[in-house]
């Protein structure tokens, strides 16, 4: 009998929209590596704009098969071969981190690197109103929260007790992270709006020091965390392909700018879909000041500091709305849920400099 789906169905794509990968192929690297790859359906992951999921089972126990998307990858994105490195270090330490169960770095396999990992059951983060019925003001508010906490976990392991030193480099990582989102803007085929040139213009005059170093999620928001339907404490954080050793700040406002708030423009609330506009849930300030009070950082740069990464990460954000209108610029039909990130763009680098000028916290 086949087993029971340990997830809402809705959460699993169509088949017939499904990409599929060579079953026989993956059942013969696992058996290499004295693991069984259980005969089920295809099932891949419904969502998502990156990173291709499939739900698998490996030795009768459910699991997650992630792979880049097809096509040409960023650079320092959808790294599977990070993702290991992240989760094979946070496993042991951190119950959040899911554990890793195999990893190929040969794409001759199945096309692109891949990993597999343990599944975590939950409930995904997702949408605008994940609880449905259920969110009320309190919930809200504790799901507000429960980022905050899960970021001060995180940033409170000291990457050298951890073995951690290996993720990234000691030094420089917020003019990496400048250069590199600069390198991907002025490769964006969408045209550069006005808005992003002044935004990373007046970035590249205000860089903070790097006072602080701790192992990052380098793209943490709500969508990534899995929770309990009952309780709602968190089973797993997902989606560590970007993680490294870096400003704990850049975690709290790349979380920050994927959380709308009223009067955003329209084009940047429409692809925030969290429960951030819900009533109960806390604003962009709360939340900052609630991460400050649990961490205890205190510095007199820190508001400086936050303002330059939060308008990074808007910078950011603003630059992955173009890389994915350019999805859909190339491939309209195939595409089509990408249209929507052409308007949102523009906002997100307004963001940004509304941050400068000493808006939004």
């Amino acid at each position: 009998m086949a087993p029971d789906l340990p997830l809402d169905p809705v959460l699993i794509r169509d088949p017939a929209q499904a990409l599929p990968f060579d079953h026989a192929a993956l059942a013969r690297y696992l058996a290499a590596a004295g693991q069984t790859l259980d005969d089920t359906p295809l099932r891949q992951f419904a969502g998502g704009y990156g990173n291709l999921n499939y739900l698998i089972r490996v030795g009768g126990r459910w699991a997650v098969l992630r792979r880049p998307p097809p096509g040409e990858i960023p650079k320092g994105a959808n790294d599977m071969g990070r993702e290991h490195r992240a989760l094979s270090i946070l496993s042991p330490v951190w119950p959040l981190a899911p554990r890793p169960l195999a990893y190929c770095e040969d794409a001759g396999v199945l096309g692109a690197p891949f990993l597999i990992s343990e599944f975590r059951a939950g409930l995904p983060l997702h949408g605008t109103a994940p609880l449905g019925a259920a969110m009320t003001p309190g919930t809200a508010r504790a799901l507000s929260l429960l980022q905050t906490d899960i970021l001060t976990q995180l940033h409170a392991f000291d990457p050298a007790a951890i073995g951690a030193l290996g993720l990234g480099r000691a030094s420089g990582f917020a003019e990496r992270t400048l250069r590199g989102w600069s390198a991907r803007l002025h490769g964006a085929g969408a045209g550069v709006p006005p808005e992003a040139v002044a935004l990373f213009d007046r970035l590249g005059q205000v860089g903070p020091a790097d006072a602080r170093l701790t192992v990052i999620h380098n793209d943490f928001k709500l969508d990534n965390v899995v929770v309990d339907p009952v309780t709602l404490a968190p089973n797993a954080v997902l989606d560590w392909d970007m993680a490294t050793l870096g400003a704990p700040f850049f975690d709290l406002a790349t979380m920050l700018s994927y959380w709308a708030e009223a009067d955003d423009p329209a084009g940047l609330k429409a692809i925030n879909l969290t429960h951030s506009e819900a009533p109960g849930a806390l604003s962009r300030r709360a939340l900052a000041e609630a991460y400050v009070q649990a961490t205890g950082f205190d510095s007199p740069t820190d508001e400086a500091d936050l303002r330059f990464f939060l308008a990074l990460a808007f910078g950011k954000l603003g630059v992955v709305c173009l890389q994915l209108y350019d999805k859909f610029r190339a491939d309209p039909e195939g595409n089509r849920r990408n249209e929507k990130f052409g308007a949102a763009a523009p906002g997100a680098f307004a963001r940004g400099l509304d941050v400068l000028d000493g808006g939004l916290i």
